[in-house]
């Protein structure tokens, strides 16, 4: 290498040095800023994420302590929980009512989950469900057959049951070709399980074939 590019190297090398610290002496105060914003966060969601689990941890040991057949404790322990968490309590809550014979109350419960903001539609349309069911005892099969509309929509969540239930009320009010085509839109629904299937072809079986008398 000839003594002018030597030369040039140098120039070049001190230009570039000159140039990097120019600019760490006007942005580097942003660059150690945007560093600490970035560990700062990183630390941050760390302690959040440690203290969900923590959270969650303290929600199971509290489920599984309580006696799911008491009601008076499934009550005591929904109180003490907030948003899904206080809906599955109060499902369960529904559940120990029912397991007594307090068919009221947990229709209360059911329909207490179902009206709370909070609990989410994955809950509230499964308590919602299990009320009708639990009404559908004693009250017209009309009236619930008009209240599980939302619940056999396209896209709600348990469609499928709420079919199911709506093609047994119909049934019950001998409204066989309505009964028969909710146990078609059952088969024809892709998400359909076995066990619904077996259930769903066994009603079908007692209707006999189309147009016949029921």
């Amino acid at each position: 290498m000839s003594e002018t590019d030597s030369f040039i190297r140098e120039v070049s090398e001190e230009v570039r040095q000159d140039r990097m610290f120019r600019l760490w002496k006007k942005y580097g105060a942003l660059v150690i800023g945007a560093i600490a914003v970035i560990v700062g966060a990183t630390a941050l969601w760390s302690w959040m994420q440690h203290r969900e689990l923590a959270a969650r941890a303290e929600r199971g040991e509290a489920f599984l302590a309580t006696d799911a057949a008491d009601p008076a404790a499934q009550e005591a322990l929904m109180a003490a929980q907030e948003g899904p968490a206080a809906a599955l309590a109060g499902m369960r809550l529904a559940l120990a009512h029912a397991g007594k014979g307090e068919t009221e109350a947990a229709i209360a419960a059911y329909e207490a989950v179902a009206a709370d903001a909070q609990a989410g539609a994955a809950y509230a349309d499964l308590a919602r469900l299990e009320a009708i069911r639990l009404r559908a005892v004693s009250a017209p099969p009309a009236e619930m057959i008009a209240d599980l509309a939302p619940l056999v929509a396209e896209g709600a969540p348990y469609r499928l049951l709420a079919l199911e239930l709506r093609a047994a009320l119909a049934l019950n009010a001998g409204e066989t070709d309505a009964a028969r085509a909710d146990f078609d839109a059952i088969m024809a629904d892709p998400g359909l399980t076995g066990e619904m299937r077996s259930r769903v072809q066994a009603a079908v079986q007692t209707l006999g074939p189309a147009g016949s008398a029921s």
